[in-house]
């Protein structure tokens, strides 16, 4: 059985992408399928909508990403769209920290960049910093500067927040 493309559509209930979530869950072929609907880099709505329900289905089963790691990256990679971008990387995330810590230097670069472009929104400075800690690569004076500036040119008070407690528990561990 494939996943029903077709249904990936614009005005997508919240309750019925999560229902393909669990459904994914139950078939893990969907997987490969909803990470190549991801990485059309056309974009548009079945990108985001594949990419919104690999994540419900990644965070309701980490075990749906286990080795999808470096295809989820690529899918990264391919896609033009941002907020695939920000779904596919938050479902990244729930994969396995050992698969992680492999792909370790390209999630550094990725996190790093993505804290230091200014214009990042806050969510994916979050998932920068996120992408950062599960790299597994220490973290020092590169990412202190960086976490600094960025803090410092912040648009918002909760952004320049977050980065200073970030920087805070870094210097606190003694790597800033």
């Amino acid at each position: 059985m494939t996943f029903p493309e077709d249904r990936l559509r614009t005005g997508l209930p919240v309750i019925e992408a999560k229902a393909f979530a669990k459904d994914t869950v139950r078939n893990p072929a969907w997987v490969d399928e909803l990470i190549r609907f991801a990485s059309d880099p056309e974009g548009g709505t079945v990108p985001r909508k594949a990419s919104w329900v690999l994540r419900h289905a990644a965070l309701d089963d980490p075990a749906v990403v286990k080795d999808k790691a470096v295809d989820i990256l690529d899918a990264v990679d391919e896609s033009q769209d941002p907020s695939v971008h920000r779904e596919l990387l938050k479902a990244l995330l729930e994969a396995d920290p050992a698969e992680l810590a492999k792909l370790g230097e390209d999630l550094y670069d990725l996190g790093l960049g993505l804290c230091a472009d200014e214009t990042m929104p806050v969510a994916m400075v979050h998932v920068g910093v996120l992408l950062l800690h599960a790299s597994q690569k220490p973290l020092g004076q590169e990412v202190a500067e960086v976490w600094a500036t960025r803090g410092a040119h912040a648009d918002t008070a909760p952004l320049a927040r977050f980065l200073g407690k970030q920087l805070a528990a870094l210097k606190q561990q003694g790597r800033g």
